[in-house]
């Protein structure tokens, strides 16, 4: 079964491999390697992905995300794994977000807007 995209898929996809491509090469994963960096990500390359959407992909509209669903989700992870990129995005915003939609109002007023900012890891 093929699956067939829709055209706002088809965009994010384009978004993601574009914004990989040309902000986190694989000649990123080299440097970043090659530094030994105990961070093990490049937080400026995170807080692109955050500005561009990325971190907020399945965080509802209603608390400052996307709410772009899983397909996107997977879009972005899939362009992030083809360039090879090390950032905290499953840890984070498909992981992070899935916890958060099952707290509270009250914490998620306050670390939901942490998160799609990239500023919670």
């Amino acid at each position: 079964m093929a699956l067939v995209l829709t055209d706002e898929q088809a965009m994010i996809r384009e978004a993601a491999d574009g914004f990989f491509a040309s902000e986190a090469p694989v000649s990123e994963l080299r440097r970043l390697r090659d530094a030994r960096d105990a961070t093990g990500f490049s937080r400026d390359l995170w807080k692109k992905m955050s500005e561009m959407g990325f971190a907020g992909v399945l965080v509802p509209e209603a608390h400052g995300g996307s709410g772009l669903g899983l397909v996107a989700a997977n879009l972005v992870q899939e362009a992030a794994g083809r360039y090879l990129s090390l950032s905290p995005f499953l840890s984070t915003a498909v992981l992070g977000a899935t916890v958060l939609s099952g707290a509270s109002e009250q914490q998620q007023a306050a670390l939901v807007p942490k998160l799609t900012a990239g500023d919670l890891l």
